[in-house]
């Protein structure tokens, strides 16, 4: 599972914090860190937080809370 956000995202944190209440492993992927345009392809909108698992993505953090 990994987790694409910004640092200092509100939404992400939202996802990162319940992330690690209910106690699942993640890997945090900071956006910024991917070359020019490479998050558009998972998120073709370019917003965030986007969940990915088992290479399916989910984006908008009331989405990835359900």
């Amino acid at each position: 599972m990994r987790l694409y956000t910004r640092y200092r995202n509100s939404a992400g944190e939202r996802v990162r914090i319940a992330l690690n209440l209910k106690g699942l492993d993640y890997d945090y992927v900071a956006v910024s860190s991917l070359p020019r345009g490479a998050y558009r392809a998972i998120n073709p909108q370019g917003l965030m937080p986007t969940l990915e698992v088992d290479g399916q993505h989910v984006a908008q953090s009331g989405a990835i809370l359900e």
